[in-house]
């Protein structure tokens, strides 16, 4: 990554207003971070009932837990591996910060991971920063 686009995406991090779209970075990258394959079964993304009570996705837990330690990162691996009318089922997560019920914590920004941005769903690339 060369300096210029760096200190681009250090700033948007700063401010963390909206996701951003990272094109060639791996996912490894960001430090404190929960990172969700884009092949994540619907179920698995958004949560599940135990009993009468329903419950966040584990990832959500493992989020939260982190955000006790500082700023985390939600980070959505490859997602121009899946179809893209698939894609829309992480709308929610990227147009509200938070998934079903679940609010996102405050200290929490989303990363978006693609390989080939000409695959990336129209609706979803419109919510999205590009770095």
């Amino acid at each position: 990554m060369n300096k210029d686009r760096l200190e681009l995406l250090k700033s948007y991090i700063e401010i963390a207003v909206a996701p951003i779209l990272v094109s060639n970075i791996s996912s490894d990258f960001f430090d404190n971070s929960v990172i969700i394959k884009s092949t994540i079964d619907r179920g698995q993304l958004n949560g599940h009932y135990e009993g009468m009570n329903f419950c966040p996705p584990k990832w959500y837990d493992e989020l939260i837990k982190k955000s006790k330690d500082g700023f985390v990162f939600l980070v959505i691996e490859n997602i121009n591996e899946i179809p893209i009318e698939d894609q829309i089922k992480f709308k929610e997560v990227l147009k509200y910060k938070k998934v079903n019920t679940f609010n996102f914590p405050e200290n929490s920004l989303v990363i978006v991971n693609s390989s080939d941005l000409s695959k990336i769903n129209e609706d979803i690339y419109s919510l999205l920063v590009q770095i």
